[in-house]
């Protein structure tokens, strides 16, 4: 019996098969991350390498324009021969050696043109290491941007590979569609088309891939084997009103180091005209064959123009001219950003809005092509070609969500590349569950028909398995599974319930899927509460149903009993439980399975009623240690089982039943050869559904 098992639930999920291009180079070295990128593209970019090189040679200038202004160093040595005359009829003859030294101080207006020189120079130099800064910025951004197109390009790659994974086994069935006279050929063509189409697209991205790989290493400097596909996680409080900050842009601080030149020129401008300087000079002579003489000079020098005044306020004018046109262009870069800014935030609003457009189109897809799944289990005919649509429709959808992600991500590095903190600065993002599992699990699922037994589960060995935890743990375990398993009803607590839920738990089970539908297996939703039956319970049931719903699973399978109530809620349960199933027929969107006591389905008219409030498949447990006497005792059921209602048989391998009841003492092997004699005894009657066991946990601890 199931009451020693809590109650748990199982949410079964879409296989995922994660599909992807790897480079052999990736397995040679590890991926390269955008951090990584940006600092190589700081340092090895070839238009920050050339800024680099413009603020070494402006430093060097600067450097030799400060040297050589300020106080200079003069001299001279010269050699006379003259004749100089006495009086009328006499002259004197000699030559005269002599030589000086001497230190030049500039002052007035000729210090402020050499300070002008060397302030232009140091302008210069601040200005080309701004220059560089925008040319490490832009080099940045360059990277992310093709980050984000390699990162869009590997995506959609991925789904088109999901897609073709299925491509000789959809051409192999529309052929022999065709060839039975089902399929037109024009329908055909249309249809084997779509893997074409695909194909050019793969391959058109494919290009783009590369092409953003050699952007990256164009940038760079370095070859990139190996780029990380991480989903950005871009800083929110950069996106949002306001983060731009402006004023430290180096536009903008390249525009406002403009105003300050331009007020120091100003400064210089006053004594525009004036040179003057003053000397100190030491001199030596001598006369050949004469004495030694030496004089001490100190000199001041200077020159005014005549229009001194008019000079002077035209290069005032001049230089409040070059102050207004310099506060001018300040104010239109200043301008030119905020205008920028508002554009940029807006562009990213309203692509970060279309995402939820996207996303919930891609969802609506995914449920039409697991609807069109169903119903290619349930009859053949157009619904293969509607399967194929539907493939192609999710496949369609997928790809504008990978479109919209990077039109968005390209309008956030817009923003990123205004603010404050943001322009050099990377969030990592920490490793993400696989946002495209379930889509890739999807569009990866097989497209040949199966049969309409596939949608409960075909006659096979069916277990339950009350720790659904440990299997998603250890899918492993799979391999110990009996050849002729075929199902698995699989429960877990709320709390991993939870877990299950989220992108993380999800991508666990789609690949748990995608192991299982590999064995031909079946996952099935078990939900199991007694009280549910009973009406002032029974919206906790709906409430989970309507939670679960976009949850894709095999079939919801309802674990319900009389005995495990009260014995004053026994009288009415087959009344409630009537209704409950009902209900939760109109809510929930699989085919819907219930398990419950043999006994029941021996009273009068039970399976109908439970058939026709929307019930696919009952599961009787008939816990009897004996296959020919659990036959006798199920042939009755199957014979009285209205048409189009299923029903299983469940035996029990439990250590804590008795030998009567279980054959857990028997071993795993006598036990398997006893399900098989029962299900051999029981297969040729309509309706039958196969053995289930309880449970999974007990057979794995049984001996060989």
């Amino acid at each position: 019996m199931f009451q020693r098992s809590p109650r748990h639930t199982l949410i079964a999920l879409l296989a995922c098969i994660c599909v992807g291009p790897q480079g052999a180079a990736a397995h040679a070295s590890p991926p390269v991350s955008l951090t990584q990128l940006e600092d190589r593209a700081r340092a090895f970019a070839p238009s920050a390498r050339l800024a680099q090189a413009d603020v070494t040679v402006a430093e060097q200038r600067s450097a030799a324009l400060q040297a050589g202004s300020g106080a200079q160093l003069f001299g001279g040595a010269g050699v006379d021969n003259a004749r100089e005359a006495v009086t009328d009829t006499l002259s004197r003859d000699y030559q005269r050696t002599q030589m000086h030294l001497g230190v030049r101080w500039p002052l007035l207006g000729t210090r402020a043109a050499q300070q002008r020189t060397v302030d232009d120079a140091q302008h210069a130099v601040e200005q080309s290491r701004l220059r560089r800064l925008q040319m490490e910025n832009e080099a940045v951004l360059a990277v992310r941007r093709a980050y984000v197109r390699h990162l869009r390009s590997v995506e959609r790659i991925r789904l088109a590979d999901a897609f073709l994974r299925v491509r000789a086994e959809a051409q192999e069935q529309l052929a022999s569609r065709h060839a039975a006279g089902v399929l037109l050929e024009a329908d055909r063509l249309d249809l084997g088309g779509l893997f074409n189409i695909v194909q050019a697209t793969h391959d058109s991205q494919s290009a783009a891939r590369d092409l953003a790989r050699a952007e990256i290493e164009r940038l760079t400097g370095q070859p990139a084997a190996a780029v990380q596909t991480q989903e950005p996680s871009w800083p929110q409080t950069c996106l949002a009103p306001g983060a731009a900050a402006l004023d430290r842009s180096p536009t903008v601080t390249l525009a406002q180091q403009e105003v300050d030149a331009a007020l120091q020129r100003q400064q210089h401008a006053r004594l525009e005209g004036v040179q003057a300087s003053v000397s100190l000079a030491q001199s030596f002579s001598r006369d050949i064959g004469g004495p030694t003489g030496h004089s001490t000079r100190v000199g001041v020098d200077f020159s005014l123009p005549l229009q001194w005044r008019s000079q002077r306020d035209a290069a005032l004018a001049q230089a409040q001219g070059e102050i207004d046109r310099a506060q001018a262009l300040l104010a239109l870069r200043r301008s030119e950003l905020e205008a920028a800014a508002q554009q940029a935030l807006a562009a990213y609003r309203l692509r970060d809005k279309e995402m939820a457009g996207h996303r919930h189109r891609q969802q609506a897809a995914a449920e039409a092509l697991r609807i069109a799944q169903l119903r290619l289990n349930a009859f053949d005919g157009d619904g293969y070609s509607k399967l194929l649509t539907t493939r192609y429709a999710l496949y369609q959808a997928a790809v504008q969500v990978v479109d919209g992600a990077e039109r968005r991500d390209l309008a956030a590095l817009d923003v990123l590349a205004l603010g404050d903190g943001c322009t050099l600065a990377w969030h990592d993002a920490p490793a993400a569950p696989d946002p495209w599992a379930a889509t890739v699990a999807a569009l990866a699922v097989g497209t040949a028909p199966t049969s309409a037994k596939a949608a409960l589960g075909e006659t096979g060995l069916g277990w339950y398995v009350w720790q659904g935890q440990a299997l998603l743990d250890q899918p492993a375990q799979l391999d110990e599974l009996p050849p002729r398993s075929r199902r698995l009803l699989l429960s877990f607590t709320t709390a991993q319930l939870q877990a299950l839920a989220r992108p993380d738990g999800r991508a666990r089970w789609m690949a748990l899927r995608a192991q299982a539908q590999a064995r031909q297996l079946t996952l099935e939703l078990l939900l199991g509460e007694p009280t549910w039956v009973l009406p002032h319970e029974r919206a906790r049931l709906l409430a989970l149903v309507e939670s679960l719903r976009d949850l894709p699973a095999d079939a919801l399978h309802l674990d319900l009993e009389r005995s495990q109530l009260p014995a004053a809620q026994q009288r009415d349960w087959s009344r409630h439980l009537i209704d409950t199933l009902q209900a939760v027929r109109a809510a929930a969107p699989w085919p819907l399975a219930l398990t419950t006591h043999y006994r029941e389905l021996q009273q009068p008219g039970f399976a109908a009623r439970v058939h026709a409030a929307g019930v696919g498949e009952v599961v009787a447990m008939l816990y009897v240690n004996n296959p020919e006497r659990t036959a006798t005792l199920a042939r009755p059921l199957l014979s009285a089982a209205p048409a189009g209602l299923r029903i299983a048989v469940a035996q029990s391998i439990e250590s804590a039943l008795p030998a009567q009841e279980s054959s857990f003492a028997l071993g795993k092997a006598r036990s398997l050869q006893r399900w098989d004699a029962l299900a051999h005894q029981l297969a040729g009657l309509p309706g039958f559904g196969g053995v289930v066991v309880q449970s999974w946990e007990d057979y794995r601890e049984a001996r060989p």
